[in-house]
C-alpha cells in the first residue's frame, strides 16, 4: 500500500502545482507560496491523523540542488545577449552585487548583536538570507515581458552566484593565510575553464542531428560536473551560467562571428538552434516536476511549533525589514514607472538557495542557539510581500490603463 500512497501523493502534487501555475498567471498569486502552504497543510494533516510519512534526510537537499540547477539553466537559456541589452546585463550584475553585499553587512550585524556570534559566524549565517532566490523569481515573473523581466531574472541569477561565491569563500578560506586565499581564486578560474570546455564539447554534441535521449545525456553531464564541482567546493553555478548563456547565444554570435575558426567549424548553427528548442522544452517540463516536489517538501519540513516562538518571529520580521530596506534604497530610483518600481522593490523572495546554503554551514561554525525556523519565517514573509507586490502592481497598471 505504501507504494500506491506515494504514487497518489506525487500525482496530487503535480496536479496542484499545475493549478497553482494557472492561478499565478491569472491572479499573480505566487505558485511557490501556494506550494509551500500546501506542504505546511500536509504536515498538519499528517501529524493530526497520526499518519507516519518518513522522508529521507537528504530528500530536501537532493531536490533542492536539482531544482536550483534546472531553474537557473531554464532562465539563462532564455537570455539573448545583444548590443542593445548588454548594458542591462551589466546593470543586473551591479545591482545584484550591491544588494547582496549591503544586505549581508546589515543582516550579519543584527545576528551578531542578537546571538553574540563571531564576525565570520555572523557573515556565514547572514549569507543565505542575503540572496534573492532565482528559483522563485523566475517562475513568478513569467507574466512580465521585455527588458524589465530580463533584468529581474539576471539580477536574481547573479544574486545566487555572488552569494554562493561569498559563502564558499567565508566557509573554506583561512583568513590571514595567503595560500588559502590564493587557492580559492585559482579554483574560481579553474571553474571558468571547466565551464567553457564543457560548453564547447556539449555544443559539438548538439551540432549532431537529433538523437534520441540527447537532452537527457546533456543534463546528466551537467549534473555530474555540477556535483563534482560542489564536492571540491568550486563555484558550480558558474557552469550553468556559462553553459546556458553560451548555448543560447552560440548560433547568432559566436558561430556567426568566428565561422572561419577551425574549432567553430565543428559547430552547426541550424542544428544547434533545433536541438536548443528541444532542450528548452525538456528542461521546462523536468523543472516543473522538480520545483513542485521541492517546495512541497520545504513546506512539509517547516517546524510549526517554532513559528509560535515570539522571539523567533520578531527576529524573522526584523531580518525581512532589513532585506526590503536595502532593496528600497537600491532600486527606488531604478525606474520612474510606478508599476515596475513596485515589482522591483518587492521582488526579493528567499527560498531554495537560502535553504541549501543554510544546511551547508560547516560544523565548526554552527551555533545551536540560532533556530532554523527564522529562515522559514523570512522565506514565508518575503514570499507574501512578493505576491502582494505583484497583485498591487497589476491593479495599479489596470487603473492606469482605464
Amino acid at each position: 500500500m505504501a507504494t500506491y500512497i506515494w504514487l497518489v501523493l506525487l500525482s496530487v502534487i503535480l496536479i496542484l502545482s499545475f493549478i497553482f501555475n494557472q492561478l499565478q498567471r491569472k491572479y499573480q498569486i505566487s505558485a511557490v507560496i501556494l506550494l509551500l502552504l500546501t506542504g505546511v497543510l500536509l504536515q498538519f494533516i499528517v501529524h493530526s491523523s497520526n499518519i507516519k510519512i518518513e522522508l529521507p534526510d537528504e530528500a530536501l537537499k537532493i531536490f533542492g540542488t536539482l531544482g536550483l540547477l534546472i531553474i537557473v539553466l531554464e532562465a539563462v537559456m532564455d537570455i539573448k545577449l545583444t548590443r542593445n541589452n548588454l548594458h542591462l546585463f551589466n546593470k543586473s550584475l551591479l545591482f545584484g552585487s550591491i544588494i547582496v553585499i549591503v544586505s549581508l553587512g546589515l543582516i550579519s550585524l543584527l545576528l551578531k548583536l542578537i546571538y553574540d556570534l563571531s564576525i565570520i559566524q555572523a557573515l556565514i549565517y547572514a549569507t543565505p538570507l542575503s540572496i534573492v532566490s532565482s528559483a522563485i523569481v523566475i517562475p513568478s515573473v513569467s507574466n512580465l515581458s521585455g527588458q524589465f523581466r530580463d533584468f529581474l531574472i539576471m539580477e536574481s541569477v547573479f544574486s545566487d552566484i555572488i552569494g554562493v561565491l561569498i559563502f564558499n569563500f567565508l566557509a573554506t578560506v583561512e583568513f590571514g593565510n595567503f595560500a588559502s586565499i590564493s587557492v580559492f581564486f585559482l579554483e574560481f578560474i579553474l571553474m571558468i575553464i571547466i565551464s567553457l570546455v564543457t560548453t564547447f564539447l556539449l555544443s559539438i554534441l548538439m551540432s549532431r542531428e537529433k538523437t534520441k535521449n540527447m537532452q537527457v545525456v546533456i543534463l546528466a553531464v551537467l549534473i555530474l560536473i555540477y556535483t563534482m564541482s560542489k564536492i571540491f567546493h568550486l563555484s558550480a553555478l558558474l557552469l550553468i551560467l556559462v553553459f546556458g548563456l553560451s548555448l543560447r547565444n552560440l548560433p547568432d554570435i559566436i558561430i556567426k562571428k568566428y565561422q572561419n575558426n577551425r574549432f567553430i567549424k565543428h559547430l552547426n548553427k541550424e542544428q544547434i538552434n533545433l536541438n536548443l528548442k528541444n532542450m528548452h522544452d525538456f528542461i521546462d517540463e523536468f523543472g516543473f516536476i522538480i520545483r513542485s516536489i521541492f517546495f512541497i517538501l520545504l513546506g512539509y519540513s517547516i517546524n510549526l511549533s517554532a513559528l509560535l516562538n515570539i522571539k523567533v518571529v520578531i527576529i524573522g520580521i526584523s531580518l525581512a525589514f532589513l532585506i526590503y530596506l536595502v532593496r528600497f534604497i537600491s532600486l527606488y530610483y531604478f525606474t520612474t514607472n510606478k508599476y515596475e518600481q513596485l515589482i522591483s522593490i518587492t521582488m526579493a523572495p528567499r527560498g531554495l538557495i537560502t535553504v541549501l546554503l543554510f544546511f551547508q554551514i560547516p560544523a565548526n561554525f554552527i551555533n545551536l542557539t540560532i533556530d532554523s525556523s527564522i529562515m522559514f519565517i523570512v522565506i514565508l514573509l518575503s514570499g507574501f510581500v512578493m505576491s502582494s507586490g505583484l497583485i498591487t502592481a497589476r491593479k495599479y497598471q489596470t487603473n492606469e490603463v482605464k
